[in-house]
């Protein structure tokens, strides 16, 4: 008997031993560990919680973490403690923690947010972090659904999507090309493999967002560049903002992109702006984000106004040397060629044409 209840005792200490209590305790598990279910009891400020969005995020002194949905969880906002009971779970990505109970115990301050590169994001080693960056806005869209303004921001190098319920302007066109200082909950897209492939940023406050240099006021009033001196050197060059550019319009495919050409350059413009007037050979400016393309620079998240209706551009004859030179590189051009076959793929008609011994498809 007395064996038996010392047994007992021994094995209720390793339980105990178990229970976690910090958030970093949680997240510095394995899959197969946090899979087991262990016990965990913390306390913790909530920096996020938005139900339409996924996303319930608690951080401690030592990490964030994310809380699965629950009945048991209370509509929390952030800037609450809450003390949690829960189990661990392995998550979809990264270890979470399942509650049991959720009880609001008062109010503190939010975490600080800690400076982080696009770098550091992509990792994944940010994931539910309380994190700050800073990039250039390409585009604000405000989502009905959720009731949040969706910011695409871009920061060394790599695209995020920042949501918020408030922005810091009155316009959100205003946003657009400014520098934004950004604090916020980083929040990992993954697929079922358990591997990251996008960042989204969680925005609690409109304090959290901050306009550290405004756009232009009236962007299509700044200097036209030419096609052709994209991406050269310049050192007055303005890294990460807008440009404006103007051309003739070879192509276009509405909410995709178009292509424009001036003298004997073209440039490939990509933009999700719709004009049902636009004509090929119109005279259009373009305000958007140089970018390297496959060979030549292109325009991102560019939009478009047009100046003056006009006559298509007659395209150069050329040889099969002369286009592989990329000398025509986005330019319009005529190629003989023989015909092979032609495909389709959706509502695109493909034909594979063949010119001297090379083979291509237009």
């Amino acid at each position: 008997m007395l064996a038996i209840v010392g047994s007992l005792f021994i094995f209720a200490g390793q339980l105990g031993a178990q229970e976690l209590r910090t958030a970093a305790a949680v997240r510095n598990l394995s899959a197969e560990e946090a899979g087991r279910h262990l016990p965990v009891r913390l306390r913790g400020v909530v920096t996020f919680f938005n139900e339409q969005l996924y996303s319930r995020f608690v951080q401690d002194e030592t990490a964030g973490i994310y809380l699965r949905e629950s009945t048991n969880t209370p509509v929390l906002l952030p800037g609450q403690l809450v003390e949690i009971t829960g189990r661990t779970s392995s998550g979809e990505y990264a270890p979470i923690i399942e509650p049991q109970t959720v009880r609001v115990v008062g109010n503190a301050p939010m975490p600080v947010a800690h400076p982080v590169t696009f770098e550091q994001l992509a990792s994944g080693s940010e994931d539910s972090q309380f994190v700050e960056v800073i990039g250039v806005v390409r585009a604000v869209q405000f989502e009905e659904r959720t009731g949040y303004h969706a910011i695409t921001l871009v920061t060394g190098g790599g695209r995020l999507t920042v949501y918020a319920r408030e922005l810091p302007v009155k316009d959100a066109g205003e946003l657009v090309d400014a520098t934004l200082r950004v604090r916020g909950v980083c929040a990992t897209q993954f697929n079922r493999q358990r591997q990251l492939f996008a960042i989204d940023l969680m925005v609690p406050r409109v304090e959290d967002l901050r306009v550290e240099q405004v756009a232009v006021a009236n962007p299509f009033s700044v200097a036209t560049l030419k096609l052709g001196s994209l991406l050269q050197f310049s050192p007055q060059a303005t890294s990460g903002h807008r440009v404006k550019v103007a051309g003739t319009v070879t192509y276009s495919l509405a909410g995709i992109g178009l292509y424009l050409q001036d003298d004997d350059h073209g440039l490939q413009v990509q933009t999700p702006q719709t004009e049902p007037g636009l004509r090929i050979g119109d005279r259009v400016e373009v305000l958007g984000f140089t970018a390297q393309g496959p060979y030549t620079p292109l325009l991102e998240d560019a939009n478009y106004r047009i100046i003056s209706p006009g006559p298509p551009v007659q395209p150069t004859a050329v040889d099969l040397d002369e286009a592989l030179t990329g000398k025509f590189d986005c330019r319009l051009i005529r190629l003989e060629a023989k015909l092979l076959d032609r495909a389709r793929q959706s509502r695109e008609q493909f034909l594979v044409l063949e010119a001297g011994s090379f083979i291509f498809h237009a």
